[in-house]
């Protein structure tokens, strides 16, 4: 039992070199796999057997780094700071998210004027209606604790609310025109694997944040998280129409119903956040006004 429990923690931490020897190899086959033999051949299942081995070692070798990196992390002041103020985590974000945001929706712009395009017209103003919720909130996120003011930041709660009717009512036209006309992002290569991670990861953190900052008792804090759960929540339908459109079968109907329902659902659930938060602050500002 000793001998099996031994070969079993070798082959889990064989070391860094192997575990770099096998990323890269993975990395290799992966791309002759899609690019060269065919994810229906036999060389497809040995990359993946690989692949997913490479992920475990890798997995497994960076797990017992990350109380060094956040001890590391908190020895520099800027870091540390980010990580232990929870305010000045959320405006860090807010800001870096805005800057992003408008230089797209400037990119979508030109893009909108140059090739007198419908659909840059609609994603250039969806983003700018998401850059003025942001800056809206980065105006509005307190300094620290002391700044706390819960009958303020419930107006601003339900502000977010409100703009958030107005981010769905556009989200709402533009993916009605994407399932009329069939239009789908488009991922060149291996990009659409980047989006699909990037778009997972941004859905489950923001789901993640959106209950965590609750037991802050902030609604500032709350709306900001709100926000980003919104754009998750768009990244994912824009990947679905990605997926679709490269790997799907050139099944209309198919496309037709997926896409209804996935914009149904998004639409709805911006929705239902959005009243929640006008609804649940217009209450609590009257208790707090009697």
């Amino acid at each position: 039992m000793e001998r099996w429990r031994a070969v079993l923690k070798k082959l889990l931490f064989p070391g860094w070199g192997w575990v770099a020897l096998a990323t890269v190899l993975s990395g290799i086959s992966l791309t002759a796999t899609f690019l060269v033999f065919g994810d229906d051949s036999p060389f497809a299942y040995v990359s993946y057997i690989l692949s997913a081995y490479a992920l475990t070692v890798l997995v497994a070798a960076v797990v017992p780094q990350l109380s060094s990196a956040r001890r590391l992390a908190h020895s520099v002041p800027l870091a540390h700071r980010y990580l232990t103020d929870r305010y000045f985590k959320v405006r860090s974000g807010l800001t870096l998210s805005l800057f992003i945001n408008l230089c797209y929706a400037g990119f979508k712009l030109a893009c909108a004027v140059r090739y007198s395009s419908f659909w840059d017209r609609a994603l250039a103003l969806y983003y700018v209606l998401l850059c003025v919720v942001r800056l809206y909130l980065l105006r509005r996120v307190p300094k620290d604790e002391r700044e706390q003011d819960l009958s303020r930041e419930l107006r601003y709660y339900r502000a977010t609310g409100l703009f958030l009717f107005g981010l769905d009512l556009a989200l709402s036209g533009v993916v009605t025109q994407i399932i009329r006309d069939g239009y789908g992002s488009n991922y060149p290569g291996m990009l659409i694997y980047a989006a699909a991670v990037h778009a997972f990861y941004s859905l489950t953190l923001a789901i993640v944040n959106t209950v965590k900052y609750r037991k802050f008792h902030s609604p500032v804090l709350s709306a900001a998280k709100a926000v980003n759960l919104t754009t998750a929540l768009v990244s994912m339908f824009n990947l679905e129409t990605a997926m679709i459109d490269q790997f799907g079968e050139q099944d209309e109907q198919f496309r037709l119903i997926m896409t209804a329902c996935t914009a149904f659902a998004v639409c709805v659930t911006v929705l239902a956040m959005a009243a929640f938060m006008v609804i649940s602050s217009t209450r609590k500002l009257r208790r707090l006004s009697t």
